[in-house]
């Protein structure tokens, strides 16, 4: 019975081998910002017309058809001389749920009527500091004649000018450079909130590839400049007609900009995209609101294949591989019932040769 048991161990270990992942043990030779000073400091200077002096950034008063200029200041704590960028950038709102201050070229949403860095805009676009020396950057504000409601929300971003700037340009180098980015709220109303929840819409829904991971993209609207936060946002793939989730994904804390779109992702993982027929259905709680959405969509042939093929994490199994593994699977099986037998036999062989 022992070697009966011991085959039959084989024979699972030869139709089921153990699989293992390679795990990427190199470490990354990249060096964050947390772990390099930048060499420089930024502080903003709060005007007399600051609304919340408690703060660290720019929370302005304003009137129509104001002019202002704003300062910030620069400390450069490097023994050499260096040159910032400056620049005021809208602000918007990534995956992740978080605002931001860095998509500098991103198109606003349709909802905001007047970006930020259309009435604040930097007053030089360069400001070079000597070594352990204070300097200044500008930034101009100049208000149109018809109110605004609301607040507008961007960034006063200062960022340290690389050496290689020319070349990063022309495509021949990419290299992180370090930078700061300042909030900058400007109102018409002393009594409009930063944050609310008037309302979220889902304006869109698309299928697609980011960063070789097969996603669906729900592009939820905040259409109010009014900017949100402590939100949970929530959703998931389903057939259409059932209610078994395909895929689905949670975020909390989520934070979404003014006049901006959250662009709430759900990742398929490594299943295939198969054409068909689909509904998402989502949720976004806040502390005083929930919004339920629920869509259909349709992913194509061509849509799904484009999908399959560009993934990064795609599991290929070559016919080849799938041939031999039957014609292995059925000569295991064969050996197998013959070994079966042939102790079948020998054991009753050996128990007539004992009663004889």
């Amino acid at each position: 019975m022992k070697r009966l048991l011991l085959i039959l161990s084989l024979v699972v270990m030869i139709l089921f081998p153990s699989a293992g992942f390679a795990k990427d043990t190199k470490e990354s030779m990249e060096i964050t910002e947390n772990e390099k000073r930048a060499g420089f400091t930024v502080q903003a200077v709060l005007p007399e017309n600051q609304i919340n002096d408690r703060v660290s950034f720019y929370h302005l008063l304003m009137q129509p058809e104001q002019k202002q200029t704003i300062e910030v200041k620069i400390m450069n704590s490097s023994a050499d001389k260096q040159t910032y960028k400056v620049e005021v950038i809208n602000a918007a709102t990534n995956k992740n749920g978080l605002i931001t201050y860095d998509e500098r070229d991103k198109k606003p949403d349709k909802s905001m009527t007047l970006p930020i860095n259309e009435v604040a805009k930097p007053k030089n676009k360069e400001v070079s500091v000597e070594a352990y020396s204070e300097g200044k950057a500008e930034i101009d504000i100049h208000l149109p004649k018809d109110a605004f409601q609301g607040i507008l929300l961007g960034g006063v971003r200062i960022s340290l000018k690389s050496d290689d700037e020319e070349e990063e340009s022309q495509g021949m180098a990419v290299k992180n450079t370090y930078g700061y980015a300042i909030g900058l709220v400007l109102t018409e109303q002393d009594f409009a909130p930063i944050y609310g929840e008037t309302e979220l819409k889902l304006t869109k829904l698309q299928p697609e590839i980011d960063y070789g991971s097969k996603v669906l993209e729900a592009s939820i609207q905040n259409p109010y400049p009014e900017a949100m936060q402590n939100l949970t946002a929530e959703g998931k793939i389903v057939r259409k007609g059932q209610e078994k989730a395909i895929a689905k994904n949670k975020q909390e804390k989520v934070k979404i900009a003014p006049n901006s779109v959250f662009p709430f992702q759900i990742d398929w993982g490594m299943q295939e995209v198969s054409a068909g027929e689909y509904t998402f259905i989502g949720k976004v709680k806040g502390e005083t609101k929930t919004w339920n959405f629920k869509e259909d969509f349709t992913i194509t042939r061509e849509i799904a294949k484009k999908m399959n093929q560009q993934t990064a994490f795609r599991i290929f199994i070559p016919s080849w591989w799938t041939t031999s593994f039957y014609v292995m699977g059925t000569a295991t099986a064969v050996v197998t019932a013959w070994l079966v037998i042939r102790f079948v036999k020998r054991t009753k062989g050996r128990e007539k040769r004992e009663e004889e």
